[in-house]
């Protein structure tokens, strides 16, 4: 494995510099608005040397968001795979949660970049990466899950199926913290209860309900 030259760390460091940036400027609520030039300013280079880093203000977008996912993989990636399928699936909640709540400009930039039509406007290549690193994050919690069903936790149902309310409760909760609307909360003990809340629904998701004023079939 070769040692990156001089050169190329100082391109690295002003790259992340550009970035640092950018995420100052992106803590303002008009944050979309911000310019190239502002970001330039911010970093103390010149607009030219943004575009020798990153091809446009989408690529700083996309950079921003693979950083933050980054963050997420380097949390799972020291999840001891030999625990049991329920602590394994608290600590990948609690890695996934702490994560998105470090950081409100990172997690609003991750979810722009989630829009399909910003994606129509980046590089194959930068698309790719992105997608690659979207891959990684997904396969832990799809094999936990499917080793879950596989030992008889989880009903037997396709994985999309039994995703489907863990993801609406996981996002619907991290928008409910950011928004404010919960005031300020023990995010210990709200993740508690949402972990306990997703995990029940996946345990018995093939337990019927009788809701009132339903006619049974």
């Amino acid at each position: 494995m070769t040692t990156p030259s001089r050169k190329s760390r100082q391109f690295a460091l002003r790259g992340q510099e550009i970035l640092d940036a950018a995420l100052v400027l992106f803590q303002s609520d008009s944050w979309e608005d911000v310019t190239v030039a502002e970001i330039a300013q911010q970093a103390e280079v010149g607009k030219g040397t943004i575009y020798k880093h990153f091809a446009s203000k989408d690529e700083i977008y996309a950079q921003l968001a693979m950083l933050f996912q980054r963050q997420i993989l380097a949390r799972f990636s020291i999840i001891d795979p030999q625990l049991p399928v329920i602590e394994r699936f608290r600590q990948n909640m609690c890695a996934a949660w702490e994560v998105h709540l470090s950081s409100k400009e990172l997690h609003r930039v991750f979810l722009y970049c989630s829009r399909s039509g910003f994606r129509s406007r980046l590089s194959p290549a930068t698309l790719g990466e992105m997608l690659a690193i979207e891959q990684q994050i997904a396969q832990p919690t799809h094999l936990l899950i499917a080793e879950g069903v596989e030992q008889g936790i989880f009903p037997p149902k396709p994985l999309a199926k039994l995703l489907f309310g863990a993801q609406s409760a996981f996002w619907g909760a991290i928008q409910l913290v950011w928004s404010g609307y919960l005031g300020d909360i023990d995010q210990a003990e709200h993740l508690d209860d949402l972990t306990r809340f997703i995990l029940a629904g996946l345990i018995y998701h093939d337990q019927p309900i009788d809701l009132p004023g339903r006619a049974s079939a």
